[in-house]
C-alpha cells in the first residue's frame, strides 16, 4: 500500500475519536490565529498593530533578502545621502549605547547622553557613515577591526 494511502486511512480512523477532534481543533485554532490579526495587540508606541496593516508586516518578505528594497535602483543614487539621527543600542549583556566622545575613543554607555546621538547616512549600497553629532567626529575602523573616531 502506498504511503499516501496509509496516511489517509490513519487520518480517517483517528478522526472519530475525541483525541483526533481535539488535534483538529487545535490545528484550526493555530491557522486562524496566523491569518486573523489580533485587535488587542498594541505596540510600544501605543498604536495598534492592525492599524499599520499587512503591508507593513510583510514588507520585508516582499522586499527579498534582508535589506533589499524591491524596485530601487541603487546606481541612480536615489537613497544615497539620506541622513538620520539615531542611537545605536547593543542588547548584549546589560546593554549599552554606542557613544563617540570628543577624545576619539569609541565606547558604550548604559544611559543615553549627547555623545551617543549619531547621524547615520547612506554612502552607497551596503555602506553607511556614522557621525557623532555632539563630538563632530566620524566613526572609522582600522585594518584590525578596531573602531576609532576621526
Amino acid at each position: 500500500m502506498a504511503r499516501g494511502q496509509t496516511l489517509l486511512i490513519t487520518m480517517s480512523q483517528g478522526a472519530g475519536r475525541p483525541q483526533g477532534t481535539l488535534r483538529a481543533l487545535v490545528f484550526l485554532g493555530v491557522l486562524v490565529g496566523m491569518v486573523v490579526p489580533s485587535p488587542a495587540g498594541t505596540r510600544a508606541n501605543g498604536t495598534l498593530l492592525a492599524s499599520r496593516g499587512w503591508g507593513t508586516l510583510l514588507s520585508r518578505s516582499r522586499a527579498g533578502l534582508a535589506g533589499e528594497i524591491a524596485g530601487v535602483n541603487w546606481e541612480s543614487g536615489y537613497l544615497v545621502g539620506i541622513k538620520r539621527q539615531r542611537r545605536l543600542y547593543c542588547n548584549v549583556g546589560i546593554g549599552f549605547h554606542l557613544q563617540v566622545p570628543p577624545d576619539g575613543r569609541i565606547s558604550g554607555t548604559h544611559e543615553e547622553n549627547p555623545y551617543s546621538l549619531l547621524e547615520i547616512s547612506t554612502v552607497e549600497r551596503g555602506v553607511v557613515s556614522l557621525f557623532g553629532v555632539k563630538s563632530a567626529l566620524f566613526v572609522a575602523m582600522n585594518s584590525k577591526g578596531k573602531l576609532y573616531a576621526t
